[in-house]
């Protein structure tokens, strides 16, 4: 490059510049000047600005020069280049196996000796503003050793803000102190008989210049053990007095901000471990539809990837220098996960799976798992198969006849799968001590209970929508039995893992699963009969199940009850309010045909009504139809409609003047039933969300539940909800905002299909 002159002779005749001393101390400069190989500038004579023009080229030259090298200083040696093969003496064996295994490495010089164009780009672009285009990596370049390139400068901004957001030392040993959350989270992913990493890993909080999704993975397992921490075993002296709960929030917001909806840093195992943590947090935490929409994400980063089709014996992609290959979480499991979560929270909230690959329970693939884990597998796929069953019964009578035909098979699936475990298996758990225990004992014990109450949950949402059929008809006697008894086995099972572990936000899912229960067994005394034979003879079979189903709905009620006040969780507080308002079921005996009249043993007092976001109202009154009908002729005169037939009373009950009974569900019709769902909303102009548009739509407006024509027994009607749409919760609304998700809708509906 040229040298700008430093002095100027144009006047040949003047005399030569008066020489000045030279400042001491400044042979520094003239060495770090032959270290960078420039020339030195003289302090020996003063400097003479140049013309104009030049000093203009010089500005330029200068910024040129300062941006080249700030270049250099990210592409030095000595620069943090994680995973760099052959230049530090720290390189781990996993960065070697990685740069080995990689086919992509041979097309392309090592990143050390020629800087990757890409990275040379990104520093020019930050300099000028730009945005550079997001990638995520495809089957062909996951491997591939990508840690050496330089951290990004605005990456390395978001590892600064992850890093300071970590709790004190203090403050994280004393929290994985107590309880078995550290051993459960290093092990989420690869099983507990598979390797893993040590749980004193998560105490370990990765240097600043790590890689985001790295110090982002370590955050999110941190806050996933502070959400199954006891309230009762909080440590009573930490440095920060922010409430934990707070603190969990802050955590997964910076997280999500900054990794997990940043499409250049989750293309690697612990970005994707990242993603899928940050689901695990918001099921955790009742957040069922965030967690639903973090899932889908997960789902096509994972897709993206080629996770579905990556090798078992082939390590995904680390950012992590550190990284053992033999404990990274592989290819197959997370695969697995994600489906089993994604099918599972869909079920719940009455949505489509995202994805129908099954390859993961293939018989090769299911041979090196434990019986366990195979269970698991195989729950996935019955799980599909019930979203399935849902989706085409909902369509046209005959879909719905070959429906009832799916069901028994799935059901035969789940007896071969129970089958599998041997008898021994389903007996209850046997506690063990916690005081003594170790990490893994108790974490198989978690593991063993959950995955019975999955599977009794799985058998009472495949036999649900038969239960309430018309008693006469004695096919739907076995689904009837199947989700009673089903019911009794998942309580009793709640009871065992409420008994392990009180913290209200440790594996969620058991809470729906009991409320699931709940309502299921409570629900089935409508039926006359099973009310006709208890009542006549209290001392009887019946009459002894009907107590000790009351007791065992009680004992739950009084857990949940526990929770919501130790922990302050909504969730627990207005389950046990549910199940409250639905206990007296089991105790009034309405009288049926032939038997009496008025009169009425139990302590309902009143008709037990249900507002459910986005359905209606569910009203629920074991009363005569004769009286329900003097009832609605009543009531019926005070509707108002206006020229579109849609009604103005949000809670008009209407049986209209013809009732159809197919299989024992009466349809009525509303006037002005099509206005009703697809109204425009008022707030904004904008429609409501058409999914829940469609799932209110299939349940017919006004319609009731009857148990046959002999019984005269109408107990339970469906009012749809026609408030202003302004009054509905956001669409992905935290749990303190709309409870139970649309997860209660998802019952019901099922419950009139």
């Amino acid at each position: 490059m040229p040298q700008l002159p430093v002095r100027s002779s144009s006047r040949g005749g003047d005399p030569e510049a008066k020489r000045r001393k030279i400042r001491k101390g400044t042979h520094s400069c003239w060495e770090c000047c032959e270290q960078r190989g420039t020339t030195c500038r003289s302090q020996e004579f003063p400097d003479e600005q140049p013309p104009s023009s030049e000093r203009g080229l010089s500005q330029r030259l200068s910024r040129v020069e300062g941006m080249l090298e700030r270049l250099v200083e990210r592409i030095a040696p000595d620069s943090y280049t994680p995973g760099r093969v052959g230049e530090q003496s720290l390189t781990s064996s996993a960065s070697a196996e990685d740069e080995l295994d990689s086919s992509s490495d041979i097309l392309r010089p090592s990143a050390v000796e020629h800087p990757p164009v890409i990275g040379m780009l990104d520093a020019l672009q930050e300099d000028y503003g730009s945005a550079h285009t997001s990638f995520v990596p495809t089957p062909a370049s996951t491997e591939t050793n990508v840690a050496s390139a330089p951290l990004h400068a605005k990456h390395a901004q978001a590892s600064k803000v992850l890093h300071a957001t970590f709790p004190c030392k203090h403050d994280i040993d004393a929290i994985l102190s107590v309880g078995s959350g550290a051993y459960f989270i290093t092990t989420f992913f690869t099983g507990i008989n598979g390797p893993a990493d040590a749980p004193s890993c998560v105490s370990e909080v990765p240097p600043v210049t790590s890689h985001p999704a790295l110090l982002a993975k370590r955050l999110m397992q941190l806050t996933n053990c502070m959400q199954k921490m006891s309230p009762n075993l909080v440590p009573p002296k930490l440095v920060s007095k922010e409430p934990l709960r707070v603190q969990m929030s802050r955590f997964v917001s910076v997280v999500s901000d900054l990794v997990a909806y940043n499409d250049d840093l989750v293309g690697s195992v612990e970005g994707l471990e990242t993603l899928y943590l940050v689901v695990l947090y918001h099921a955790n935490a009742g957040n069922l539809r965030k967690s639903w929409l973090a899932l889908r994400r997960t789902l096509a980063v994972a897709q993206l990837m080629g996770v579905d089709r990556w090798p078992d014996d082939k390590p995904l992609k680390s950012v992590d220098p550190r990284s053992d290959p033999s404990t990274r979480t592989r290819a197959c499991f997370l695969w697995y996960h994600i489906n089993f979560s994604d099918r599972y929270l869909s079920l719940l909230l009455g949505l489509p799976a995202g994805c129908d690959d099954d390859s993961f329970a293939e018989p090769e693939r299911m041979a090196r798992n434990t019986p366990i884990e195979r269970l698991e597998k195989l729950h996935t796929v019955i799980t599909g198969a019930i979203i399935k069953r849902n989706a085409s019964s909902n369509k046209q009578t005959a879909a719905a006849d070959a429906a009832f035909g799916t069901t028994q098979a799935i059901d035969c699936d789940l007896e071969m799968a129970a089958k599998s475990m041997g008898p021994e298996w389903w007996q209850p758990v046997v506690l063990p001590d916690p005081a003594t225990a170790s990490p893994a004992e108790l974490v198989r014990a978690h593991g063993h209970v959950m995955m019975q109450m999955n599977h009794h949950h799985l058998l009472i949402l495949l036999h649900l929508p038969y239960m309430m059929r018309d008693p006469k008809e004695r096919r739907w006697d076995y689904s009837k039995t199947t989700c009673l008894h089903a019911s009794r086995s998942l309580l009793r099972a709640y009871l065992v893992f409420r008994h392990l572990t009180d913290a209200a936000s440790a594996c969620r899912h058991t809470d729906y699963g009991a409320l699931t229960a709940a309502m299921t067994l409570l629900l089935g005394y409508l039926d006359p009969k099973l009310r006709a034979r208890a009542r006549d003879d209290p001392a009887s079979e019946t009459g002894r199940v009907r107590a000790a189903d009351r007791a065992l709905v009680v004992e739950v009620r009084d857990v949940m009850r526990g929770i919501a006040e130790t922990a302050s969780d909504k969730l627990a507080r207005e389950t046990s309010d549910i199940i409250t308002r639905l206990l007296p079921l089991t105790d009034v005996d309405v009288p049926v045909a032939g038997h009496g009249s008025s009169g009425s043993s139990g302590g309902l007092e009143g008709p037990v009504r249900l507002e459910i976001p986005y359905l209606g109202n569910i009203t629920i009154n074991p009363v005569s139809r004769r009286a329900g009908r003097e009832q609605h002729h009543h009531h019926h005169n005070h509707h108002r409609y206006d020229s579109s037939g849609v009604a103005h009373t949000p809670a008009a009950r209407y049986d209209g003047g013809r009732e159809e009974s197919i299989a024992g569900l009466d349809h009525t019709t509303m006037p002005g039933d099509s206005h009703v769902y697809m109204g425009v909303n008022a707030c904004d102009g904008g429609l409501l969300d058409p999914s829940l548009q469609q799932q209110s739509q299939e349940t017919p407006a006004g319609s009731s539940l009857a148990f046959g024509d002999e019984a005269s027994f109408s107990y339970m009607q469906f009012e749809p909800d026609i408030p202003s749409p302004c009054q509905y919760p956001e669409l992905a609304a935290d749990m303190d905002q709309w409870t139970f998700q649309g997860f209660d809708a998802t019952f019901f509906e099922s419950l009139f299909s």
